[in-house]
Protein backbone atom coordinates (compact mmCIF):
# COMPACT_ATOMS: atom_id res chain seq x y z
CA UNK A 1 0.00 0.00 0.00
CA UNK A 2 1.15 3.29 -0.65
CA UNK A 3 1.00 6.23 1.57
CA UNK A 4 -1.56 8.46 0.33
CA UNK A 5 -3.43 5.32 -0.19
CA UNK A 6 -2.83 4.72 3.61
CA UNK A 7 -4.43 8.00 4.42
CA UNK A 8 -7.10 7.22 2.06
CA UNK A 9 -8.18 3.93 4.06
CA UNK A 10 -8.31 5.66 7.74
CA UNK A 11 -10.96 8.29 6.18
CA UNK A 12 -13.27 5.72 4.14
CA UNK A 13 -13.45 3.08 6.77
CA UNK A 14 -14.27 5.91 9.77
CA UNK A 15 -16.55 7.68 7.61
CA UNK A 16 -18.24 4.98 5.59
CA UNK A 17 -18.39 2.29 7.86
CA UNK A 18 -18.35 3.78 11.14
CA UNK A 19 -17.18 1.34 13.81
CA UNK A 20 -16.94 1.84 17.45
CA UNK A 21 -13.39 0.58 17.85
CA UNK A 22 -10.64 0.19 15.04
CA UNK A 23 -7.04 -0.41 15.82
CA UNK A 24 -4.10 -0.02 13.55
CA UNK A 25 -0.71 -1.13 14.02
CA UNK A 26 2.49 0.03 11.45
CA UNK A 27 6.32 -0.32 11.72
CA UNK A 28 8.11 2.65 13.58
CA UNK A 29 10.13 3.79 11.30
CA UNK A 30 12.78 4.61 14.12
CA UNK A 31 13.35 1.61 15.57
CA UNK A 32 14.74 0.03 12.52
CA UNK A 33 17.59 0.92 13.29
CA UNK A 34 17.26 -1.92 16.49
CA UNK A 35 16.54 -4.63 14.30
CA UNK A 36 19.08 -3.40 10.88
CA UNK A 37 21.91 -2.78 13.47
CA UNK A 38 22.56 0.52 11.24
CA UNK A 39 22.36 3.69 11.52
CA UNK A 40 19.31 5.66 11.08
CA UNK A 41 18.96 7.65 7.72
CA UNK A 42 17.44 10.54 7.18
CA UNK A 43 13.89 10.57 5.52
CA UNK A 44 14.62 12.90 3.58
CA UNK A 45 17.60 10.85 2.13
CA UNK A 46 17.46 9.49 -1.31
CA UNK A 47 14.21 7.42 -1.83
CA UNK A 48 16.75 4.19 -3.08
CA UNK A 49 18.76 4.57 -0.27
CA UNK A 50 15.96 4.68 2.19
CA UNK A 51 13.62 1.43 0.69
CA UNK A 52 16.59 -0.50 2.09
CA UNK A 53 15.83 0.59 5.43
CA UNK A 54 12.46 -0.37 5.33
CA UNK A 55 11.80 -3.60 7.73
CA UNK A 56 10.26 -5.06 4.85
CA UNK A 57 11.34 -4.98 0.98
CA UNK A 58 8.08 -5.09 0.01
CA UNK A 59 7.16 -1.73 2.52
CA UNK A 60 6.35 1.39 0.30
CA UNK A 61 6.51 3.55 3.01
CA UNK A 62 7.06 3.21 7.10
CA UNK A 63 6.32 5.82 9.83
CA UNK A 64 8.09 7.60 12.65
CA UNK A 65 5.80 7.59 15.89
CA UNK A 66 5.32 11.69 15.05
CA UNK A 67 4.44 11.15 12.16
CA UNK A 68 2.01 8.50 12.82
CA UNK A 69 0.62 9.62 16.06
CA UNK A 70 -0.32 13.13 13.64
CA UNK A 71 -1.39 10.68 11.27
CA UNK A 72 -4.18 9.01 13.61
CA UNK A 73 -5.27 13.12 15.92
CA UNK A 74 -5.63 14.50 12.38
CA UNK A 75 -8.17 11.38 11.75
CA UNK A 76 -9.62 11.20 14.91
CA UNK A 77 -10.62 14.94 14.79
CA UNK A 78 -11.88 14.72 11.70
CA UNK A 79 -14.74 12.07 12.71
CA UNK A 80 -15.44 12.06 15.95
CA UNK A 81 -12.78 9.62 17.41
CA UNK A 82 -10.61 9.66 20.71
CA UNK A 83 -7.13 7.88 19.61
CA UNK A 84 -4.83 6.17 22.32
CA UNK A 85 -1.55 4.97 21.16
CA UNK A 86 0.45 1.38 22.53
CA UNK A 87 2.70 -0.59 20.60
CA UNK A 88 4.44 -4.42 20.42
CA UNK A 89 8.10 -4.99 21.08
CA UNK A 90 10.42 -2.65 22.87
CA UNK A 91 9.06 -0.15 25.22
CA UNK A 92 7.33 2.73 24.56
CA UNK A 93 8.75 4.43 27.94
CA UNK A 94 12.45 5.01 26.18
CA UNK A 95 13.99 5.29 22.46
CA UNK A 96 13.30 4.20 19.92
CA UNK A 97 9.85 3.21 21.13
CA UNK A 98 7.62 0.19 20.57
CA UNK A 99 8.81 -1.95 17.19
CA UNK A 100 5.34 -1.25 16.09
CA UNK A 101 3.19 1.16 17.04
CA UNK A 102 -0.46 1.15 17.60
CA UNK A 103 -3.34 3.34 17.34
CA UNK A 104 -6.70 2.14 19.21
CA UNK A 105 -9.24 4.81 17.79
CA UNK A 106 -12.95 4.80 19.49
CA UNK A 107 -15.71 6.47 18.13
CA UNK A 108 -17.12 9.62 20.50
CA UNK A 109 -21.10 9.43 21.90
CA UNK A 110 -22.94 11.56 19.72
CA UNK A 111 -25.59 13.03 21.69
CA UNK A 112 -28.97 13.91 20.44
CA UNK A 113 -31.36 16.62 21.23
CA UNK A 114 -32.48 14.81 24.14
CA UNK A 115 -28.74 14.37 25.72
CA UNK A 116 -29.16 10.66 24.78
CA UNK A 117 -26.28 8.20 22.86
CA UNK A 118 -27.59 8.46 19.52
CA UNK A 119 -25.46 5.61 18.56
CA UNK A 120 -28.12 3.54 20.71
CA UNK A 121 -30.32 4.15 18.20
CA UNK A 122 -30.26 2.92 14.13
CA UNK A 123 -27.35 4.73 12.69
CA UNK A 124 -28.81 6.72 9.92
CA UNK A 125 -25.14 8.62 9.16
CA UNK A 126 -23.68 5.36 8.62
CA UNK A 127 -25.47 3.01 6.82
CA UNK A 128 -24.24 -0.61 7.05
CA UNK A 129 -25.79 -3.93 6.99
CA UNK A 130 -24.69 -7.56 9.25
CA UNK A 131 -24.48 -9.83 6.24
CA UNK A 132 -22.92 -12.48 8.38
CA UNK A 133 -22.77 -13.29 12.24
CA UNK A 134 -20.60 -16.37 14.03
CA UNK A 135 -21.41 -17.51 17.41
CA UNK A 136 -19.15 -20.13 18.78
CA UNK A 137 -20.70 -23.08 20.83
CA UNK A 138 -17.35 -24.88 22.60
CA UNK A 139 -18.18 -28.27 23.52
CA UNK A 140 -18.25 -29.54 26.57
CA UNK A 141 -15.00 -31.63 27.69
CA UNK A 142 -14.76 -35.26 27.66
CA UNK A 143 -15.94 -35.80 31.27
CA UNK A 144 -19.04 -33.58 30.92
CA UNK A 145 -19.86 -35.49 27.74
CA UNK A 146 -19.43 -39.09 29.91
CA UNK A 147 -21.43 -37.65 33.02
CA UNK A 148 -24.26 -36.44 30.25
CA UNK A 149 -24.62 -39.50 28.62
CA UNK A 150 -24.40 -41.74 31.94
CA UNK A 151 -27.19 -39.65 33.16
CA UNK A 152 -29.45 -39.12 30.58
CA UNK A 153 -29.48 -42.84 29.39
CA UNK A 154 -28.54 -44.96 32.75
CA UNK A 155 -25.96 -47.40 30.23
CA UNK A 156 -24.01 -45.21 28.41
CA UNK A 157 -20.62 -44.91 29.30
CA UNK A 158 -17.97 -42.83 27.56
CA UNK A 159 -15.04 -43.74 30.36
CA UNK A 160 -11.58 -44.81 28.55
CA UNK A 161 -12.28 -48.39 29.86
CA UNK A 162 -16.02 -48.65 28.01
CA UNK A 163 -14.62 -47.16 24.92
CA UNK A 164 -11.69 -49.61 24.98
CA UNK A 165 -13.24 -52.59 25.98
CA UNK A 166 -10.79 -52.81 28.68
Amino acid sequence: MEEDQATSFGNIVLKSFCPKILIISTPNYEYNVILQKSNLPDQEDDPDEKACRFRNHDHKFEWTREQFSSWAFQLANSHDYTVEFSGVGGSGDCEPGFASQIAVFRRKPAQNSNGLDSHNQELVHCPYNTIWEWSAVIPPDHETLSSLYRHRDGIVDLSDEARTGT
